[in-house]
């Protein structure tokens, strides 16, 4: 109950300290560059510039998830390299059908809404893929609990 805590107040901090004002700042950002318009053009052009940001928001997601968790620099660099393509390529199959429509048809009012609804589901996703062990990791740790368990049975 406690680790669970602990990874509920990790996620809530990364969300709320991290990535709500780096996604806040790249939106800001695409406006500018693209301007307000609601036309399909204009859609792909901030679709297109948002999917640029999203290396930068997994990668410092994934790495404030493990530093919250006390997990090693060595950890957490070999968690994105086994991870970091697939959550990229989930997150693109996620939000960028999501933002190119929001973008097209959902009025300005309406958008933070169903942006958040979507959101909350992608971060349920998130902190499993950065929770979960895969890989090398899990067969690191396979090892050593088989080592451990050859200990005490001998």
């Amino acid at each position: 109950k406690q680790w669970y805590q602990r990874r509920v107040r990790g996620s809530v901090t990364v969300g709320a300290g991290f990535i709500a004002p780096f996604v806040t700042f790249a939106y800001n950002g695409v406006d500018k560059i693209v301007g307000s318009s609601q036309t399909i053009l204009s859609s792909v052009k901030k679709v297109g510039l948002i999917a640029l940001f999203s290396p930068i928001t997994n990668t410092g997601y994934i790495t404030l998830n493990g530093l919250l968790q006390g997990h090693s620099v060595q950890r957490i660099s070999q968690k994105i390299r086994l991870d970091l393509v697939e959550v990229l390529m989930v997150g693109y199959c996620v939000w960028l059908p999501t933002h190119f429509s929001l973008f097209v048809f959902v009025p300005l009012q309406h958008r933070l809404l169903i942006s958040n609804i979507v959101g909350v589901v992608w971060t349920g996703y998130l902190t499993y893929a950065a929770n979960r062990q895969t890989g090398n990791l899990q067969r690191k740790h396979s090892e050593q609990n088989g080592n451990e368990e050859r200990k005490h049975s001998e």
